[in-house]
């Protein structure tokens, strides 16, 4: 019997290779929560039938059937790059010295075609000791979210857009992957225009714009929500005011690139866990204000925009010989 309460629960994640077809979960991840619920729509009746006063039960169906939530997991040194292509879409795998580290490997993620769809199943504990198996396919990301602030982990949100749910699959044999830390803010660094920046948090957004209404007669189920609209990513840092040089940004429209590196363990040699996320960005804002006695801070919202050398790459070293 498992432990009846949510110590017990667990996610796993397979890769689909047709839309809403589903396959055996093959990736476990350690989460902090998760809200995958099934969304059903129920049609009623709006015809007058004589001395009708309450809804007849032969008067009512079920019209659409889809599945929407987030999952909420830090970002760890393995496993993670099957996440980043499903927020990302595109992967170039090398091996930086493939000799004499074989066992180190570097994931390069940018914006391109999305994969095709995830298999994510999520087992929820009941009050017996039984770990029900709630089994989600089709499911693509919608939004994405990282952040990280003094005294966390580095976190990553999936906002998640499925086809339907079942509660029928078989729950599958939790497997994580060997080697996993997560990520902390002690571990990470920020650079602005080649410059080291001191910032007590940033948070980065992702949207892929996908379709969410593609529903047509003669089915309850969502056809694959296909990109509809430009990719957004932006962010927040909040620094302390320390000069001119960042609102001089924001003010003349001066585009810069942001790195992020968070830098884990040693894998073999010279080379370490690490993530890192490289951006040219745009800052809208904004004027340092004064709330009180405190050291003065400056908020810095940005944006990434593609100059035509530089956009948004995700750089995942790790040991996992695919992502």
């Amino acid at each position: 019997m498992a432990i009846p309460s949510g110590l017990s629960a667990q996610l796993m994640t397979a890769e689909e290779s047709t839309y809403g077809t589903p396959v055996t979960p093959n990736r476990g991840f350690e989460f902090r929560q998760e809200s995958l619920k099934l969304d059903l729509t129920r049609m009623e009746s709006s015809a007058l039938r004589s001395g009708t006063r309450i809804q007849r039960s032969d008067r009512w169906a079920t019209g659409q059937r889809s599945v929407s939530g987030d999952i909420t997991m830090e970002v760890g040194t393995v496993g993670f790059g099957r996440w980043f292509k499903h927020m990302l879409g595109a992967v170039a795998t090398s091996q930086p010295d493939a000799v004499n580290d074989p066992d180190v490997y570097l994931h390069e993620f940018t914006i391109g075609d999305l994969p095709v769809s995830q298999t994510i199943q999520v087992g929820r504990p009941d009050v017996g000791g039984t770990v029900r198996p709630f089994t989600y396919h089709g499911c693509r990301t919608t939004q994405w979210t990282l952040e990280c602030a003094v005294g966390e982990f580095l976190t990553m949100q999936n906002s998640i857009l499925g086809e339907d749910e079942d509660t029928a699959t078989a729950l599958a044999s939790i497997t994580y992957p060997d080697d996993l830390v997560p990520f902390t803010f002690v571990q990470g660094a920020l650079e602005i225009a080649s410059s080291a920046a001191d910032v007590k948090n940033v948070t980065i957004n992702g949207s892929n714009a996908l379709a969410e209404d593609r529903f047509f007669l003669g089915r309850a189920l969502r056809k694959s929500p296909l990109e509809a609209g430009m990719r957004e990513v932006t962010g927040n840092l909040t620094p302390e005011f320390e000069s001119l040089a960042a609102y001089n940004r924001f003010v003349n429209g001066t585009e810069a690139t942001l790195d992020l590196l968070f830098e884990g363990p040693t894998i073999s040699s010279t080379y370490k866990y690490s993530l890192q996320l490289t951006a040219n960005v745009r800052f809208d804002g904004e004027t340092p204000n004064i709330g009180g006695p405190g050291i003065v801070e400056q908020p810095l919202p940005w944006k990434v925009v593609d100059d035509g050398t530089t956009g948004l790459t995700i750089a995942y070293q790790t040991t996992d010989a695919t992502p």
